[in-house]
């Protein structure tokens, strides 16, 4: 993993598309540490982050834009007296705000200190680990003076998926846990199952999800990758020349590819969450954290 100190000239960026409900996004980092686990076999990012010219391999990089708390300020000011001055946000988009390294490099850390004196409308705050609670007092802080969403991602209940996938990032217990705990604190949670991978069992699943989560948002890569049809993870390489789809038919999830098992989870965690708790794709991320506007 090389990790590089770099600055950035703008770190609130216009967004839309899948996002669109939102108008702004934050990427504290470019790259992921995380992108050589499971999680970064079927990730969007590497397909979005291919159209602007990036060479390099994800997983294999993560540069640190260390100058982005005092940008966020100059950006907050620019965009609060233009005329669309709403500030949205959602972070992040292509980077995950808790890789390892930002326990070191505080990047995202500092850009929270700096929305105490430079609040945005909303923010929705998504992340694939439990690593958030290093700052669960800042993030405490903060729900009181403005919107939060905290969001983490947990795809399936299996901790482990098999010989032919690589290992979790964090295991998923801790990631409930996580979830369990930001709750406790009166923060928004969300449970992110996206992309939505085979699940064991369903049932009890949702159940642990209902006791840690505020909302779930459940997305399956068909719909959600950003792709027409999910063409982008279906040519998605994720092993010896084996796409990402190809490999779940390998490993015997089959049943698993097709967006009638989107509907099969969506349908049995409605019937344990409540169906307004539980939301799909786009309109579901959307609802996640524009729920708690007024």
């Amino acid at each position: 993993m090389k990790v590089t100190r770099v600055t950035c000239r703008t770190i609130v960026n216009p967004t839309g598309g899948f996002l669109g409900g939102f108008t702004h996004s934050i990427n504290p980092y470019h790259g992921c540490s995380l992108g050589g686990t499971l999680c970064g076999m079927p990730d969007y990012a590497p397909g979005i982050i291919g159209t602007w010219g990036e060479k390099r391999e994800w997983g294999r990089y993560l540069d640190v834009k260390v100058n982005a708390p005092e940008v966020y300020d100059r950006d907050h000011d620019r965009i609060r007296g233009s005329d669309r001055s709403a500030l949205r946000i959602y972070m992040s988009s292509v980077t995950d705000p808790y890789v390892p390294q930002e326990r070191t490099h505080r990047v995202t850390a500092g850009i929270l200190e700096r929305m105490r004196e430079r609040p945005p409308d909303l923010l929705a705050i998504q992340t694939h680990t439990p690593n958030i609670l290093q700052d669960i007092d800042l993030i405490s802080d903060l729900s009181a003076r403005f919107p939060i969403s905290a969001q983490i991602s947990i795809e399936t209940d299996r901790e482990d998926m098999g010989p032919l996938f690589r290992r979790h990032a964090y295991p998923v217990r801790d990631r409930l846990d996580a979830l369990r705990r930001l709750r406790e604190r009166g923060i928004e949670t969300v449970g992110v199952v996206s992309p939505l991978w085979p699940i064991d069992d369903v049932r009890g699943f949702a159940s642990r999800l209902d006791e840690v989560c505020c909302y779930v948002v459940v997305d399956h890569w068909l719909v959600g990758d950003g792709s027409k049809g999910g063409a982008r993870t279906r040519r998605r390489v994720v092993s010896k020349d084996t796409t990402f789809p190809e490999l779940l038919e390998r490993a015997g999830f089959g049943d698993w590819t097709g967006l009638d098992a989107l509907d099969r989870v969506v349908a049995v965690f409605r019937q344990i969450l409540g169906e307004g708790r539980v939301g799909v794709s786009r309109e579901g991320f959307l609802a996640a954290a524009h729920r708690l506007l007024p």
